[in-house]
C-alpha cells in the first residue's frame, strides 16, 4: 500500500514538475525560431513528410513533386539553417531565416503562425504559407516534364522549398537540356522555358510525311501538281499527259529555333518526261527534264500528332 502511496506521489510530482517547466520549454525550444530550422532540416534530409508538418499550407494543386523521392534527386539542397525570431504577437510571428543553398547563403524572411499544442500543452509552430512555392513549366510540344527526374504534367507545379530543381522534358518527338532552378522562399515560382529539341522519332515521322508527300505529287500528271511544291514552267504546248518521277530525296533533318521547329533545307530533284508541240515550229518532240529546288518546311508537334507544312525555298533551276 506504501508503495503504491509513494508511486501516486511520484507520478503526481513528475506532472507538477512537467507543468511548471512548459512555460519555459516553450519559450527555449519549442519557438517559431526551432520550427523554422527544424522545417530546413528536414528538407535537407529530403523527408517530405516531416517537412509537411512544419508548414500550414493550402492544399496543394498537385502533389507530384511534392515528395521523397523528387527531394532526394536534388542537385542541392539546404544546409545549416539558423533562426531568430524577429517578433511575435499572439498565434503569429515573424522569423528570420538563413540557410546555405547551392554554397550560397540566403535569407529568408517567414510568417509562423501557432498550431494546436502538442499534449495539450507544448507549443508547435508552422511556416504559414498562403500560396505553394511553384515551378512554372512552359513547355513547347508536350504536356509533361520531369522534374529531378520525376514526371510531372506541364504548367504550374507545386514544390517544397528551398531547394534546387533540374527541370527538364523527354517525350516522343521532341526532348529539351535540363533547365536549372532555384526555389528560394515560400513565396517563389521559377518560370522556365524549355525549347523543344527534336528526337530521332520526331525526324522518322517527318521523314514519312515528306516521302508521302512527294509521291503523292509525282502520281500527278500535270505540269503543276496540287498542293505541291515544285511546277514545270513552258510556254509550249503540251501534248497529253506528263509523267513525274522523284529523282533525289532529301535528307531530313530538323532545326529548333526557340520553340519552332524547321526542316533544314535540302535538295530535291524531280523528273519530268512528256511531248510538247513547238509554238513557233509547230514540231512536235520529247522532252526529259530534271528540275532542282531547295525545300523547306515547318513542323509541328501537337497533342503527340506531327504535322509538316512544305515549303520551296527560291526558284527551280532546270537540268
Amino acid at each position: 500500500m506504501r508503495t503504491s502511496r509513494k508511486l501516486l506521489i511520484s507520478a503526481l510530482l513528475i506532472i507538477v514538475l512537467t507543468v511548471a517547466a512548459v512555460p519555459l520549454l516553450n519559450l527555449t525550444v519549442y519557438t517559431p525560431a526551432r520550427a523554422a530550422e527544424a522545417y530546413i532540416s528536414a528538407i535537407e534530409d529530403a523527408n517530405a513528410e516531416q517537412a509537411f508538418s512544419y508548414l500550414s499550407s493550402p492544399t496543394p494543386s498537385s502533389t507530384l513533386a511534392l515528395n521523397h523521392d523528387v527531394l532526394s534527386a536534388a542537385p542541392d539542397l539546404p544546409r545549416d539553417p539558423e533562426a531568430t525570431t524577429v517578433s511575435m504577437d499572439g498565434d503569429h510571428a515573424k522569423v528570420s531565416l538563413s540557410y546555405v543553398l547551392s554554397s550560397q547563403t540566403q535569407t529568408v524572411d517567414l510568417s509562423m503562425v501557432k498550431l494546436p499544442a502538442r499534449a495539450g500543452l507544448f507549443d508547435r509552430w508552422a511556416i504559414e504559407q498562403k500560396e505553394w512555392p511553384t515551378l512554372d513549366l512552359q513547355v513547347e510540344g508536350s504536356s509533361t516534364a520531369t522534374v529531378n527526374g520525376y514526371g510531372v504534367s506541364a504548367g504550374t507545379v507545386p514544390v517544397l522549398f528551398p531547394a534546387t530543381y533540374l527541370v527538364g522534358f523527354d517525350a516522343t518527338y521532341l526532348k529539351s537540356k535540363p533547365e536549372r532552378a532555384e526555389v528560394i522562399a515560400p513565396t517563389d515560382t521559377a518560370e522556365i522555358a524549355m525549347s523543344p529539341e527534336p528526337t530521332a522519332k520526331l525526324e522518322q515521322a517527318v521523314d514519312e510525311q515528306i516521302t508521302e508527300h512527294l509521291q503523292k505529287c509525282v502520281k500527278s500528271k500535270t505540269l503543276y501538281p496540287s498542293g505541291c511544291v515544285f511546277g514545270y514552267d513552258t510556254d509550249n504546248e503540251i501534248l497529253g499527259d506528263v509523267k513525274w518521277s522523284l529523282a533525289r530525296d532529301p535528307e531530313v533533318s530538323l532545326t529548333a529555333s526557340g520553340n519552332d521547329l524547321e526542316l533544314t533545307p535540302s535538295t530535291v530533284e524531280v523528273r519530268i518526261q512528256g511531248r510538247y508541240r513547238d509554238i513557233v515550229t509547230a514540231a512536235e518532240h520529247d522532252f526529259d527534264e530534271t528540275l532542282s529546288f531547295v525545300m523547306g518546311g515547318s513542323v509541328v508537334v501537337k497533342s503527340s500528332k506531327v504535322s509538316f507544312d512544305p515549303r520551296r525555298l527560291g526558284d527551280i533551276s532546270v537540268k
